[in-house]
């Protein structure tokens, strides 16, 4: 198997325990190999625990079932590796008969697959699945949340139970910011909004935006949103409303698809109030990265997010729940947008939008306690300690 380990330089530590770990592999170093080289998992990467060396796998093939189709890059690819001693696989179960764990940010990223384009039913992909995580080589089901814990039972009917404790929850982290990044000038307010611009709030952002500038018309609004992969929605004619707003209107600049580091190191820096007020979401890495830098953020309660955010004091979150967003955005697409729906979350928006503006102090304080969030909750040191102990067990019994 052919790997690439630039990301994550041998990390050399002390012995494993000898009564914990029975038959330890010949080196102290654990090695483990993820199977998708997206941002979370090269910030994983770039941070590993004491003792784990990270590196990044390509499968043998991209599936073993050339029928079997999914929207998730990497489904069912197969691996077989023998220069690591785990697998991780991130987001999509594989094929393989090496030892391998799986994190999942809901229990339906799981099961996100289809027959050459028709569709299974669920209860018979939840039990292929099932089938999966319960054969002797699979020791771990990682999920990034409660909320994605509890959608093992909400989405797969499966009882925690059955999987005799191959189940966990542990929060993905965020790297540690410099101190001299996170300020709160008296500057004009620059707002920021990112992703899918659709499913992640995009048109509520900038109407709001909008109306917030004939208010207060020194703001201004950075979007980085890529024409041929964030405007996803069946509704042609508020795609091409929407991209002619980003390129004619005053006050916005769209950056397009922009490089993590450039994100990290010039794009958060110069944000003062960050927009996600999205339908739906498995979890929100955005958030925890804006409120990592202080921003005070502007979300939804949706899934996930309330344990990322505290509403009015880590964050301001949008009460979605008298909409039905799983039934009106199935599939995470945003085909139309119901005129009830639109004009509340608009206003919710613009009302954030405004009380943030309006107060340097209230920005101070939303920023400060997102930024303790970040460094605690969602700090690598908190995360390190518990993959660690996660990756030894799951090589300590060896089969």
């Amino acid at each position: 198997m052919r790997h690439d380990s630039r990301f994550c330089p041998p990390v050399q530590t002390a012995l494993v325990d000898a009564e914990r770990t029975p038959d330890p592999p010949a080196s102290s170093t654990v090695r483990v190999g993820f199977t998708e080289a997206h941002g979370m998992a090269k910030e994983v990467a770039r941070n590993p625990p004491e003792g784990i060396e990270f590196s990044f796998l390509r499968p043998l093939q991209r599936s073993r079932f050339n029928v079997i189709g999914s929207p998730i890059k990497g489904y069912f690819g197969h691996f077989e590796a023998d220069d690591v001693d785990l697998i991780e696989a991130v987001m999509s179960p594989i094929t393989t008969s090496s030892r391998w764990v799986c994190s999942l940010a809901h229990f339906a990223e799981a099961c996100a697959f289809d027959l050459a384009g028709a569709p299974i039913p669920r209860s018979l992909r939840v039990a292929y699945v099932n089938r999966l995580f319960a054969k002797p080589n699979f020791k771990k089901l990682i999920f990034w949340s409660k909320a994605a814990h509890e959608s093992l039972s909400s989405y797969g009917g499966i009882d925690p139970a059955t999987l005799h404790g191959k189940d966990a929850v542990v929060y993905p982290a965020v790297r540690r910011i410099p101190d001299d990044l996170v300020r709160y000038g008296d500057r004009e307010i620059r707002l920021f909004f990112s992703g899918d611009f659709f499913r992640k709030g995009g048109v509520n952002a900038v109407d709001a935006f909008e109306r917030a500038r004939q208010r207060y018309p020194g703001i201004s609004l950075t979007v980085c949103c890529d024409e041929r992969i964030d405007f996803n929605t069946a509704d042609r004619s508020m795609r091409d409303e929407y991209l002619h707003k980003l390129q004619t209107m005053p006050g916005i600049v769209n950056k397009g698809r922009i490089s993590r580091e450039e994100l990290m190191t010039e794009v958060y820096p110069d944000t003062d109030i960050f927009l996600m007020p999205t339908y739906i979401e498995t979890f929100g890495m955005a958030l925890v990265e804006a409120m990592a830098f202080g921003i005070p953020v502007i979300s939804t309660n949706h899934f996930a997010i309330p344990e990322i955010i505290e509403n009015g004091i880590s964050g301001l979150l949008i009460d979605t729940t008298g909409f039905d967003c799983e039934r009106l955005f199935r599939g995470y697409v945003v085909r139309e947008l119901p005129r009830d729906f639109r004009e509340y979350m608009t206003d919710a928006v613009f009302s954030h939008m405004c009380r943030l503006i309006e107060s340097r102090e209230l920005r101070q304080s939303i920023g400060r306690a997102g930024l303790d969030v970040a460094r605690t909750k969602f700090s690598f040191e908190r995360r390190n300690t518990t993959m660690a102990g996660i990756y030894r067990q799951a090589i300590a019994d060896f089969q």
